[in-house]
């Protein structure tokens, strides 16, 4: 276990459709991989965008409160990676079984907070990125969009990396 590093970014906004709007809003690189935020914006269920922040998510609900309206947009979406040496990987719950090896690349979301109007997920991907153009890809309902960044600041982060018990 180890802590990660922060890699300066900014937010990697992806072409808008009509329904949503989606960036890479994070990275954080680790020693053997890295890991992101993909954030979507959009009206909430009933279809009314508000202005301004989104507000603070209340710490718990009132027994016998309403329930929260969740962000749910009628356009599905997928997350994806192209790498410099060619290779791809399209986002998916992968879990080892028994001794079985990992494909040559591995993404999958790791957590997420769904709020009225905003889809945080966070996603890991193994191994590193190798060196050169690396591309975030979106699907929205049937059109790919796609965001590029040098892979050089993530691959340097992870020499960075901090272990937990460095002397384990």
């Amino acid at each position: 276990m180890e802590f990660g590093v922060l890699v300066p970014a900014g937010a990697l906004q992806f072409e808008r459709t009509a329904l949503s709007v989606v960036a890479v809003t994070a990275l954080w690189a680790y020693s053997n991989g890295f890991a992101f935020m993909v954030t979507r914006l959009g009206p909430g269920v009933d279809g009314v965008s508000e202005p301004g922040p989104e507000p603070a998510p209340s710490p718990r609900r009132q027994r016998g409160g309403a329930r929260p309206r969740r962000f749910r947009s009628r356009e599905s979406m997928a997350i994806g990676l192209a790498f410099a040496d060619g290779s791809q990987v399209l986002g998916h719950a992968w879990g080892p079984a028994g001794n079985e090896e990992p494909p040559s690349r591995v993404l999958h979301p790791i957590d997420g907070v769904v709020r009225t109007h905003r889809d945080d997920t966070r996603w890991w991907t193994w191994p590193l990125p190798p060196s050169g153009r690396l591309e975030f890809i979106c699907q929205l309902g049937e059109a790919e969009r796609r965001v590029s960044v040098d892979a050089k600041p993530i691959l340097d982060a992870s020499q960075r990396s901090t272990p937990a018990w460095p002397d384990a």
